[in-house]
């Protein structure tokens, strides 16, 4: 597959209200490949939506590269084109939308860069049928739920005709229904339309469905793999604050307490398959 974002020793310096440099990402080196399901976990300080913000170059490397699709992010003349193949949906839907009627807020970005009516509505229509608000169109965002706000955003980015969306904790806001909705939404835009998917997620269960999980840590990367693999580290994930999935736990707990099973159980479905031979 071919590599849609790398970053090459990539650190991020800011200012606090002091003058103080603060070191946001710390010596960053990743791929990310084309198609690809990538969550990336950590808490709160950790660099995680710093490090999100590096790939639409909405932020730009102190030192080292980022580089998407072939472009450099320090390069100024590349910001244009990087944004239009990199989305950004944030955690609070409200502060992506522009307009007061849904279809009219979806066409705003491709307005922004000359995208012919024509085709403006055609991708207005494409990307409402994918998230699933056809019927919305005509409504005033204000009036949605809070799942049907986000995935109105999701739409607004798609009309870009993105190869990758960024996702920062998309679902922090929403109840459990507006969760389950941009989870399956994101989810069929990865397998079935092919869209690179970048996840920033506190929530575990959510970063169970992910290719890969990258955990981070006081802006450094401090490991990365598989949810199988990630997950099986369960003393590790734990001293970095982070929850891992119940049946990891309670696998890690019967294996402390002498009970001989799998290595790798991260679902509940894993673990009663292991532990039925031992009723």
């Amino acid at each position: 597959m071919e590599t849609i974002i790398e970053t090459k020793k990539l650190s991020h310096v800011y200012l606090d209200g002091q003058d103080n440099e603060i070191k946001a990402l710390d010596n960053i080196s990743l791929k990310i490949k084309e198609g690809e399901f990538v969550a990336i976990i950590g808490t709160n300080g950790s660099g995680k939506s710093t490090l999100a913000r590096h790939f639409n170059a909405l932020l730009r490397p102190t030192s080292g590269q980022c580089i998407i699709n072939g472009l450099s992010s320090d390069q100024e003349e590349n910001i244009w084109a990087i944004r239009q193949s990199v989305g950004m949906v944030f955690q609070n839907p409200d502060n992506q939308i522009v307009a007061a009627i849904v279809e009219e807020d979806i066409a705003f970005g491709p307005e922004n860069i000359g995208v012919p009516h024509s085709e403006i509505r055609k991708r207005v229509e494409a990307a409402l049928a994918t998230v699933k608000m056809t019927e919305y169109a005509k409504h005033a965002p204000h009036l949605l739920s809070g799942g049907q706000k986000q995935r109105v955003a999701i739409a607004g980015v798609l009309a870009l005709l993105p190869r990758c969306i960024v996702l920062d904790e998309p679902t922090a806001m929403l109840d459990p229904q507006g969760r389950a909705e941009i989870v399956e939404t994101v989810l069929r835009l990865n397998k079935e339309q092919k869209i690179t998917i970048i996840y920033i997620t506190h929530k575990m269960e959510e970063a169970l469905l992910a290719d890969r999980i990258i955990v981070m840590k006081d802006g450094c990367l401090v490991t990365e793999g598989t949810p199988k693999t990630v997950f099986s580290e369960v003393e590790l994930i734990q001293e970095l604050g982070l929850e891992v999935p119940l049946a990891a736990e309670v696998s890690a707990d019967l294996k402390l307490a002498g009970k001989r099973l799998p290595a790798g159980i991260i679902t509940h479905e894993e673990l009663a398959k292991a532990l039925c031979p031992l009723n």
